[in-house]
C-alpha cells in the first residue's frame, strides 16, 4: 500500500465488506467529483491544509480534525503538500454489529462532517491509529485488537461531537419535531415531496409544520424536502452512472421531463447540463 495522501485504489475502498481497513495518509492530493463508497470513512488529519467539499459544501482542511463520510456522499478535496494523517475505512455491517451504541449506527444525517479536535484528544487518537497501522502489519492480524482500537477511536470522536453538539441541543430542545422532521425526510424524500405527507406522520397541520422551520432553520418545510432531493439528484448525476432517466425514476420522478423541469427549476440547470 503506497504512502500518498490518498489511497487512489477506490475500487479497493468500494468493495469494502464486513471487516475494517486502514490505509496511512502523506502528501498532497487532489481529485474532484468522487462519490463515497457504500461504507463510513474517517479521516483523521495530524497535519493538513487545503480544502474538502462535502456534498457540495467547503470544509477547510486544517491540523488536528477529522473528517466523517457516510456513504454515497460526494466528495471533491485538495490538499496541499505536508498532509499527514490516518484513514479509516467501516462497513456499515460493522457499524452495526460492533458499534451499534455509536452515534454512527442511528444517525440518518451526517450532522458533523467535519471535527476540530483538541489537541490533547488528537494525540490520543494518534496513537490509536499508529497502533491499528502496526496491527495491519502483524501476520495474522488480529482482528479482535484492531476491532478495540477502532471502539476507542469512536469513544474519543463521540465526546468531541457532545462538545460540538452542545449549541445544537439547546435548538433541538426548543423543536423536535424539526429533528423528526429532517430524520423523515432522510427517509422518504424519494417517496414524497408534499409537506402534508410529512405534517401527517408528525401529527400536525402543514401550516405549523412551515412556520415551525421557517422560524427555526429559516427556510419553508417544502424548501426543505427540495433541498434533500436536489442533493440527491446533484449526488447521482455527478458521482455516478446511471441515466438521467434511471436517475429520475429513482427520486420518485414518473418523468424525465418532469425531473428536468425540477431541477430546472430549482438550480436554473437541466440534468444533462448540470451533469457536464
Amino acid at each position: 500500500m503506497n504512502n500518498k495522501f490518498i489511497e487512489k485504489d477506490f475500487e479497493f475502498e468500494a468493495q469494502i465488506k464486513d471487516h475494517i481497513a486502514y490505509v496511512p495518509l502523506a502528501g498532497e492530493s487532489e481529485i474532484s467529483g468522487f462519490r463515497a463508497p457504500d461504507s463510513y470513512v474517517f479521516i483523521f488529519f495530524e497535519k493538513a491544509f487545503g480544502s474538502h467539499f462535502i456534498d457540495f459544501v467547503e470544509y477547510e482542511e486544517k491540523d488536528n480534525q477529522v473528517h466523517i463520510s457516510f456513504p454515497g456522499q460526494l466528495h471533491s478535496w485538495k490538499t496541499e503538500k505536508g498532509a499527514k494523517g490516518h484513514k479509516l475505512i467501516l462497513s456499515k455491517e460493522f457499524i452495526e454489529m460492533k458499534l451499534y451504541n455509536s452515534r454512527f449506527s442511528s444517525l440518518l444525517l451526517n450532522k458533523f462532517p467535519v471535527l476540530d479536535i483538541p489537541v490533547k484528544i488528537s494525540k490520543k487518537l494518534s496513537r490509536e491509529f499508529k497502533m491499528i497501522q502496526e496491527e495491519f502489519g502483524e501476520e495474522p492480524v488480529n482482528w479482535d485488537v484492531i476491532s478495540s482500537r477502532v471502539k476507542i477511536i469512536f469513544s474519543l470522536i463521540n465526546k468531541c461531537i457532545d462538545e460540538a453538539e452542545q449549541d445544537a441541543l439547546v435548538m433541538n430542545r426548543r423543536s423536535p419535531i424539526i429533528l423528526n422532521f429532517i430524520e423523515l425526510i432522510e427517509v422518504n424524500f424519494t417517496e414524497s415531496k408534499a409537506v402534508a405527507y410529512y405534517a401527517d406522520k408528525l401529527a400536525v397541520t402543514p401550516n405549523y409544520l412551515n412556520i415551525l422551520t421557517k422560524s427555526t432553520l429559516g427556510v419553508t418545510a417544502k424548501e426543505l424536502i427540495d433541498a434533500r432531493i436536489v442533493l440527491e439528484a446533484k449526488r447521482l448525476l455527478k458521482g455516478s452512472d446511471q441515466t438521467v432517466k434511471e436517475i429520475a425514476f429513482n427520486l420518485g420522478f414518473y418523468s424525465i421531463a418532469s425531473f428536468s423541469s425540477y431541477l430546472q427549476g430549482k438550480t436554473g440547470l437541466y440534468p444533462t447540463k448540470f451533469r457536464e
